[in-house]
């Protein structure tokens, strides 16, 4: 310490901001006002963007949903006649109901257009129909009847054929699955229904006609592709 007139004196400062002039402290305050500002303004655009990001994403994962997404198809009835069997080849007739739900028509599935059908056994596609023309009326329930529908004739695999004259003759009844192919309003392609398996059962005495006799109505999922 320092001593003048018998007083103490504190000795001064020696600190970096003690030494600097009013100006440049004016300066360095300055300085570091618009670092905070900076560095605010960057913290609020990361989370600006952050946000639409996320915005964004879910908007994308809603679409995908959409995109995604059909409502169920269901059949309530069927009839089901053997035209022609043998060892290497089968053709059928296929009557077949198809109720739409009130949703579909009109913004999945066109309100006029073609429909197409195909019977799967075990996995393997036995019979396919000609294209049937429909009109819809939107936002409505609707039946679609698609008669007359003819299996392919030709060669076939000898064990599923086998497999199916044995289901007819000793089981009386027969199961398979079924595929839909709707015109797709929303992308112009086609739109695939893969429903549930169901039985036929033919009536007694003959190996010809069959109805469903399972009390549940098979119902047909949209399957994305």
């Amino acid at each position: 310490m320092d001593y003048e007139n018998g007083e103490i004196i504190a000795p001064k400062s020696t600190t970096l901001w003690d030494r600097l002039t009013p100006r440049q402290k004016k300066y360095v305050f300055t300085c570091v006002l618009v670092f905070l500002i900076a560095i605010a303004t960057a913290a609020i655009i990361v989370y600006a963007y952050s946000e639409s990001a996320q915005e964004r994403r879910e908007k994308r994962r809603k679409e995908q949903r959409i995109e995604n997404y059909a409502p169920d198809i269901i059949i309530p009835s069927m009839d089901f006649t053997v035209l022609n069997l043998t060892e290497t080849s089968l053709s059928v007739k296929w009557d077949l109901v198809i109720r739409l739900p009130s949703d579909l028509p009109g913004y999945y599935m066109c309100l006029k257009g073609d429909l197409q059908t195909f019977i799967l056994y075990k996995g393997v596609t036995i019979a396919n129909s000609s294209l049937d023309s429909y009109n819809l009326i939107p936002n409505w329930p609707q039946l679609l009847n698609t008669s007359s529908v003819i299996a392919s004739e030709g060669d076939m695999d000898s064990v599923v054929v086998k497999d199916i004259m044995d289901d007819i003759k000793e089981r009386r009844d027969m199961r398979f699955g079924s595929r839909l192919l709707l015109p797709d309003c929303r992308s112009g392609r086609k739109m695939n229904y893969t429903c549930d398996e169901t039985a036929v059962r033919f009536e007694p005495g003959s190996q010809r006609k069959a109805t469903a006799f399972e009390n549940a109505a098979p119902i047909c999922h949209y399957i994305h592709t």
